[in-house]
């Protein structure tokens, strides 16, 4: 059984591990929405994650783990237990050879800058990414040029019992939008190696000026979100859907369907979370009813919602 005093004398007690209780998780999501959590921690170090985990674990307290919380949407009421976010302090970024080892928590953009600096090209596609390494890793993310897939050497890993293990490249499984993590939602990344090719670094630094450019001109950038609102459905495209059924630039009052790009469901910054939810199913419904396609959302859903949420795939 959770209790939140006993949790807390226990979490405190970890070197190089920051405890707090009933942090609103709002101003830490892209979405910039979600209430508070239980128990809100972030590890500075890898040991540190590794050894709230396994505390975790053994007294079978609720645990979410979050990157950078990009992709996810948080419920008003908030995660109930322990919420652990990795990003921005476990991010420890180091180059081996050709290999770009990071932390969960590192930043794509950081990833991607150290490499180029490096003359290792590969991960200029992730430039553009605004998540972690963790939740990319999990997810098979990819933009533009490339995707983790095409990148990912091997990958270190916390099980649900606290043992950690060493997952090489095929062992992820990966497929579109996700993987092995997919599979086992409760093992969760501790860091990732990255095999890379030397590259002159103008090449790599003009490449990612480019997807900014592109990343620029295409996406609302100015409005919080989540990216990408919906998966790609087979033989289509999400936001050619949304378009052409009528829905870019549609506004429910503080949430809506971007006018920029109709793949991005974005908040105006007075919105609740129920309200983007509520987007969320206005689109899906909508596409469904008018071309017989189901949209899958790629956003997550995480946390105390009572509302009903909308369909998924099987992942």
């Amino acid at each position: 059984m959770f209790d939140k005093k006993t949790a807390l004398n226990k979490l405190e007690k970890i070197e190089y591990l920051l405890v707090a209780e009933d942090v609103e998780l709002a101003p830490f999501s892209n979405f910039k929405l979600g209430g508070p959590a239980d128990i809100y921690i972030r590890p500075l170090t890898e040991e540190a994650f590794i050894a709230a985990v396994q505390i975790i674990r053994q007294e079978e307290w609720p645990l979410t783990v979050l990157g950078r919380a990009t992709n996810v949407l948080i419920s008003d009421r908030g995660i109930r237990g322990i919420v652990c976010q990795l990003s921005p302090d476990m991010a420890r970024i180091k180059i081996e050879d050709e290999f770009l080892i990071a932390s969960a928590g590192a930043r794509l953009s950081d990833i991607a800058a150290k490499a180029a600096s490096a003359g290792l090209g590969g991960l200029a596609f992730s430039s553009g990414i605004p998540g972690s390494v963790g939740g990319a890793v999990v997810m098979n993310a990819g933009a533009y040029t490339g995707k983790m897939e095409d990148v990912v050497f091997s990958s270190k890993y916390i099980d649900t019992k606290g043992k950690v293990h060493l997952l090489e490249a095929d062992e992820h499984e990966f497929r579109y939008r996700g993987g092995f993590f997919n599979d086992h939602k409760e093992y969760f990344v501790i860091n990732t190696s990255f095999k890379l090719q030397p590259t002159p670094t103008q090449l790599i630094y003009d490449e990612m000026a480019d997807i900014a450019l592109r990343r620029y001109q295409s996406q609302p950038l100015n409005y919080p979100s989540g990216g990408s609102a919906f998966k790609r459905p087979p033989g289509h495209y999400a936001g050619k859907l949304i378009t052409d059924a009528g829905l870019k630039g549609f506004w429910l009052e503080h949430a809506g369907v971007s006018g920029k790009h109709a793949g991005f469901i974005i908040q105006d910054g007075r919105s609740s979370a129920s309200e983007v939810l509520e987007v969320f199913h206005i689109v899906q419904n909508k596409i469904y009813d008018d071309f017989e396609v189901m949209l899958y959302p790629e956003v997550k859903f995480i946390g105390d919602w009572q509302e009903e949420l909308p369909q998924r795939d099987i992942e």
